[in-house]
């Protein structure tokens, strides 16, 4: 009866990196993610490993990339690489959170941008 659905995923751990793409700008999701992780990292993005050991990047892009600026919040992609917790949401938020810094559970995105 009219009630919009929310999906809310919890995340357990401190977040280091947050940034966002666009899919009208240069930059692609999968870009964009591969900065976010090495940024948490510390390093070139070219130091960390690949991508494509943890997730489909193809899927990565067709998921995203196709969502053309929608709200999406409703649609998020959450894997782990190393000790790196990542989480993309089609409006482009990319979170990138420190598996090994335990926090009380939290929606993902629920609170400020670090």
């Amino acid at each position: 009866m009219g009630s919009e659905s929310h999906l809310n995923v919890y995340r357990g751990c401190a977040p280091v990196v947050d940034t966002s793409f666009d899919e009208s700008g240069e930059e692609s999701v999968v870009g964009a993610v591969v900065d976010a992780i090495a940024e948490a990292e510390g390093v070139d993005s070219t130091e960390i490993e690949p991508l494509y050991d943890v997730v489909d990047l193809d899927a990565l892009s067709r998921l995203f990339e196709d969502q053309n600026g929608t709200d999406g919040s409703d649609t998020l992609l959450t894997f782990t690489i190393d000790t790196w917790n990542v989480f993309v949401r089609a409006d482009g938020r990319i979170r990138v959170c420190d598996g090994t810094r335990q926090t009380e559970p939290v929606p993902v995105f629920d609170e400020p941008a670090v």
